[in-house]
Parts: structure tokens; sequence; C-alpha cells
């Protein structure tokens, strides 16, 4: 609680070290914009975010879910924004793969990085009543093959690259149906759709006992979810996360871009959203401008290689 503590002072003094003789109520409104819809776990974060943000630095900052052409509308708003620092654009782990992929309407390397905010580890959810453990999920894909219907958010995105890595471990196969959020494919997994559904564990609450969570990618089981084994510990040498971070328009003065920085350190660091990434079994992920930039390049890479072997790219 003491380190949470300093953090937060160390942020908020940052931040008035920054704009404090600026800011204030009747500054211009601040936009958080988005690819998920309504309701999304990306949406969920965001929100509690904004709200922290806004305590932080007396300014409204408001989420606006812009869903459609996974991601890439609320791509286009931010791109078409004035460089003046109101406007972000939240995204993930997705952006340097689905941006790679043929009729993209932007390259990843379009957006200026801003901030990592959270990892939330990928997670397996089926049927309790068809499947007992991940062992006879996995024995499924290696009978049926692509006859198995695993859904996700998104064509080309991580929850489909997580997949197809892990068939490939077990020597099975699934066929792919996409979704614009990993909460409908869920809800397709309730409704006998599907077999089974990528998403997060910051969405397991909302879902089960209705579904089951048959392993997740993290380093570690869960306090949240002591039950649910990781794939590590199941002999699969996979541990992702899928980082949730936001951006900002190109050509945006490093003065704007720095105060941001610092209005969503603070947010970060405030005792509600750490409550919040505690309860949601996810973690900060916050890492310096520079370090997300090197992750996104190292990202774009790899994902590049497993693009092209998955035959997604010439």
């Amino acid at each position: 609680m003491l380190y949470r503590t300093r953090r937060h002072i160390l942020a908020l003094g940052l931040l008035a070290g920054l704009s404090a003789p600026s800011w204030g109520q009747q500054q211009p409104i601040m936009r958080i914009v988005h690819g998920s819809g309504a309701g999304a776990p990306q949406d969920v974060m965001l929100r509690i975010l904004a709200d922290e943000i806004s305590k932080a630095s007396g300014r409204s900052v408001i989420v606006e879910p812009k869903p459609g052409a996974s991601g890439q509308l609320a791509m286009s708003f931010l791109k078409q924004a004035p460089a003046d620092g109101l406007t972000m654009l939240a995204d993930g782990t997705g952006i340097t793969s689905i941006l790679q992929l043929p009729g993209r309407l932007h390259e990843w390397t379009d957006f200026e990085p801003l901030y990592r905010v959270q990892l939330d580890p990928f997670a397996l959810y089926a049927l309790p009543q068809k499947f007992k453990d991940f062992g006879a999920f996995a024995e499924e894909m290696r009978v049926k093959k692509d006859h198995v219907r695993i859904g996700g958010y998104a064509i080309g995105g991580p929850f489909q690259m997580v997949m197809m890595q892990l068939s490939r471990r077990v020597d099975g196969d699934f066929s792919w149906i996409p979704y614009d959020s990993g909460g409908k494919a869920i809800a397709a997994v309730i409704g006998e759709q599907i077999e089974g559904a990528v998403s997060n564990v910051s969405v397991a609450g909302t879902f089960t006992p209705r579904t089951k969570i048959l392993a997740q990618t993290g380093e570690a089981r869960l306090a949240q979810l002591p039950d649910v084994p990781t794939l590590k510990e199941l002999g699969i040498d996979i541990v992702k996360y899928h980082w949730r971070g936001l951006f900002i328009k190109k050509g945006t003065p490093e003065a704007l871009i720095e105060r941001n920085y610092a209005m969503i350190k603070a947010g970060v660091a405030s005792a509600r959203f750490q409550k919040y990434l505690k309860e949601s079994g996810t973690i900060e992920g916050t890492i310096s401008r520079t370090a997300m930039a090197d992750m996104l390049t190292e990202q774009a890479r790899n994902d590049t290689q497993l693009l092209k072997q998955l035959k997604m790219i010439p």
C-alpha cells in the first residue's frame, strides 16, 4: 500500500509540474476511442481509467467505443483528429498482426505509442458439461480436427494466433469463427453454436459458471481463478498476455505527449484502478514510451514470421 501511495504521489507531482497552471474544468474534453463494443473488457477498463484520470487532472475524459473493421474505424478517427493531444486511441496486442493483413486500412507504424496500461492473460472457454478439462478439449481437436469451432475477436488477431499456436502444440486443428468481441464468442459457446472461445480472464466473472475456463496463458495461476491451470503447467510452453494500451496521433507536440503520459500514469496509480486490476486478474503494464515502442517493433517482427508460417500473408 505504501508503494502504491508513493507512486501515486510521484505521478501527481509530475502531472502538476507539467501543466497545473492551465488545467481546469473549462479545458476541452479529452477522448479515448477504441474498437471494442460497449461493455467489452477494454471498454470497462478504459472507463475506470478515464474516471481516475479526470480526478487526478481536473480534465473531462470520455470513452467512445467505435467498433468495426477489427478496430480500424477507431484508428481512422484518431488519424482524422487534430494533433492536439485531446484524442487518444486504445488498442492492444492485435495491432501489429491485424495491420499486416491484406486489405488493412492503416499501418501499425501510423500511430505514436503512448502508454501500455494492462496485461490480461488469454483464456479458453468451453461448456463444463461437454469438456471436463483442457485434455478433453485437446483430444476433440485431435479427433475432429477442423470440425471443432472456436471463436474470438477478429481475423488474424492475437486470439486466433494464440489458438493456432496451441493447436499445433497438441497436434490438433479447428475452424476459427470471428466475432466483433470476445463476449459474443463466449455467448455463442453458451448457446452451443461453437465448441470453444478464446477471450481473456478479465471477463470470467461475467460468464462463469455457465462456461468454464479450461486453461489460461499467464505465467502462474491467478488468485481469482485458483482452479484454472496455466498452459505452462500443462506442459505447453506458451506464456502470453494480451496487453492494452494507448496511442496518440503522430505529430503531436512532445510537451502534450508527456502531459498525457503523466495523466495516464496518475490514473493507473490510483487506488481504484489498482483494485480493478487485482479483482479482474490482470496486471499493470506500465513501461516507458521507449520500451513500448521497442516492444511493438519486436512484436511486429514476430507476427510477420508467424503470419507467413500460417500463410496468412505472402
